[in-house]
């Protein structure tokens, strides 16, 4: 594994640059099978990379190019705020990809990525394999429960919902005639958040409960089918067609009752900002985070400072986010 580390570093300090394409390729291995599978095709990537060079369609590396890659939760907001930087710094490019919360620690951590996004903070074995990385809080957001809009609201059981979906088993759910569930079908900070509420690791999670690419996809999966439920992040499900969003009886949690009602944008920034369980429940928010290798470099730490700073916070409220500044 060392020499693979050793062969991507010295790809990635050449004075071409992995493309885009490669490193979306890359992205996508480590979010599906594994970080440790990375080594048995940075070959083949080396010589599309050299191939490449020699048609002259590698990116050149400069000072002026950041690759960010990671979370679905945290993309929309990097994709506003890459345009943003990008029209007030002219002459530099910043790419946005997604790929997971796990992608982003695991890629930023080997050096295929400048920035890794995640949703969540990182692992205990993450800080074990990546001791070096810098974690950076920009914004913070929560999960929630939704289910298809021919569902009226309700508020839904944490307890029954422990069984159903540890059990596959939608009639666990008394309060609604809930026949489909869904999950995420890839490692993310938000299946982590919602499984560590429910008391569960994501592994717990029954595996034949189908799985869906992003929150885009479970969203989609939940306005497309008749008695289905799921979970997304707040800023999806705001304000979209074809679903609700559920209140929660926290039994065995906090002990408290959200009305379905009460699940808005306000109580969830104040959540974030006290951490007191009073305006909703305290482990289904998360932070929205970047993760440098080391230090940040100049031009990184001057993206990650506008994504920091209050003038952004208006690109996190398009998303149904919060920025950092809000709650901190």
């Amino acid at each position: 594994m060392n020499k693979t580390k050793a062969n991507m570093k010295r790809l990635l300090k050449d004075k071409r640059a992995v493309s885009p394409i490669v490193a979306t390729l890359v992205l996508v291995v480590v979010s599906v099978i594994g970080a440790a599978s990375v080594g048995t095709i940075m070959g083949t990537f080396s010589s599309d990379v050299a191939e490449d060079a020699s048609t002259g369609e590698v990116i050149t590396v400069s000072s002026t190019e950041l690759l960010v890659a990671g979370s679905t939760t945290v993309q929309p907001v990097s994709e506003l705020l890459a345009k943003a930087y990008m029209d007030e710094h002219q002459g530099v490019k910043v790419t946005v990809q997604g790929g997971g919360s796990g992608a982003g620690v695991a890629s930023v951590g080997m050096g295929i990525v400048d920035i890794g996004a995640a949703s969540r903070d990182m692992k205990d074995a993450e800080k074990d394999k990546y001791p070096y990385l810098k974690k950076h809080q920009i914004g913070g957001s929560a999960v929630v429960i939704i289910a298809n809009e021919n569902i009226a609201a309700f508020n839904i059981d944490r307890e029954q919902l422990i069984t159903a979906y540890e059990d596959n088993d939608p009639d666990a759910i008394t309060d609604a005639d809930i026949t489909t569930l869904y999950q995420r079908a890839e490692a993310s900070g938000t299946e982590e958040t919602f499984a560590k509420w429910l008391g569960m690791s994501e592994d717990e999670i029954n595996a034949t409960i189908e799985g869906k690419t992003g929150n885009a996809g479970v969203l989609a999966a939940v306005q497309d089918t008749e008695n289905s439920l799921g979970f997304v992040d707040y800023g999806y499900a705001d304000g979209a067609d074809g679903i609700v969003i559920l209140g929660i009886v926290d039994t065995g949690g906090s002990g408290k009752t959200y009305d379905h009602a009460d699940v808005t944008g306000k109580n969830i920034k104040k959540e974030l900002k006290n951490e007191d369980g009073n305006s909703y429940v305290t482990k289904l928010t998360r932070p929205l985070n970047y993760f440098t290798n080391g230090e940040p470099s100049s031009l990184e730490n001057s993206y990650i400072t506008f994504a920091r700073s209050p003038g952004a916070t208006t690109y996190f409220h398009e998303i149904g986010y919060f920025s950092i500044t809000e709650f901190a």
